[in-house]
């Protein structure tokens, strides 16, 4: 039993080394090959062998791929100039519908008492050009544009690559819980295979978002309404609206001089006489003292 157990723990041992040492390349074969021969464990079976190559053999990418077998997210930004915002928005979401897309989000808001707009669509990345080009016909004008592109064909190709690893990992722990009699030995073998299908299911997400980023282009779009162009001929004047504003501008005066009419009648006036008296009545005996002594 106690050779049993060292046995399960040395072939557990041998796959968490040989999953480490598959992103080297094919040195990961040596060391498998050697505990193999050293009896720790048995040998790895031939199709995980040839996953494993494959795996390593795709972890690099050509440079020579073809552009349409290469997965880029497209993003761009472009603002127009439009005749009327609200009639183009709904001819922008109309297209995005015709090419296969969707509306993502739209806004609307007054400026000058003009409808603006904005929305961000999402169309399939190879009519991305074909949107881009509908767009620019459907302005007076192009305000700005801008696009970016982001490659992530070789982010894919590895993960591909480590999947295929750890599908391969996975099936022989699989079989080596099935050769596990001891529970310790299953516990420790049905941890690492926890932990590998944790990894499988975390590289299949990251693989689903970059196939759904790179399957569709993301546009947003700004529509910006054509300046109202000023009237031929003014506004005639209003002697009414003239004598109506004098009016108002007369009563405000005629109310500011009452209003501070008022204020130094009841007071100014009686501050000021507050502080004068004092002054007055010193005044007044100094110069009787004057005299006084003047007589003398």
């Amino acid at each position: 039993m106690v050779r049993k157990r060292k046995t399960i723990y040395l072939m557990v041992f041998a796959v968490l080394l040989a999953s480490v040492l598959g992103g080297c390349g094919a040195t990961a074969t040596a060391p498998r090959a050697a505990l193999s021969e050293a009896g720790a464990v048995p040998a790895m079976d031939a199709d995980y062998t040839k996953s494993e190559a494959a795996g390593n053999a795709g972890s690099g990418v050509s440079n020579d791929m073809p552009a349409a077998d290469r997965m880029i997210i497209w993003n761009a930004q472009i603002s127009l100039t439009v005749k009327d915002a609200q009639e183009a928005m709904d001819k922008v979401q109309a297209m995005a519908r015709q090419l296969g897309g969707y509306t993502v989000s739209s806004e609307s808001w007054l400026s000058d008492d003009q409808l603006n707009t904005r929305l961000t669509i999402r169309v399939p990345a190879a009519k991305f050009e074909e949107a881009m080009a509908e767009l620019r016909g459907l302005g007076i004008k192009v305000n700005h544009e801008n696009a970016t592109s982001d490659d992530v064909t070789d982010e894919y190709v590895d993960l591909e690559s480590r999947l295929r690893a750890l599908d391969a990992k996975e099936a022989q722990l699989l079989k080596f819980l099935d050769q596990a009699e001891d529970t310790e030995a299953v516990l420790a073998v049905y941890e690492q295979l926890s932990a590998t299908q944790v990894e499988i299911e975390q590289v299949k997400g990251r693989m689903a978002y970059l196939e759904k980023l790179s399957a569709m282009a993301t546009i947003t779009a700004e529509l910006l309404p054509e300046a109202a162009e000023p009237p031929v001929v003014e506004e005639g004047w209003k002697p009414g609206t003239t004598l109506r504003n004098a009016a108002r501008a007369l009563v405000s005066t005629l109310k500011g001089l009452g209003s501070a009419l008022i204020w130094f009648v009841i007071y100014v006036l009686p501050v000021l006489v507050l502080v004068a008296l004092p002054i007055v009545a010193v005044w007044w005996i100094v110069r009787r003292l004057r005299r006084k002594s003047r007589k003398a």
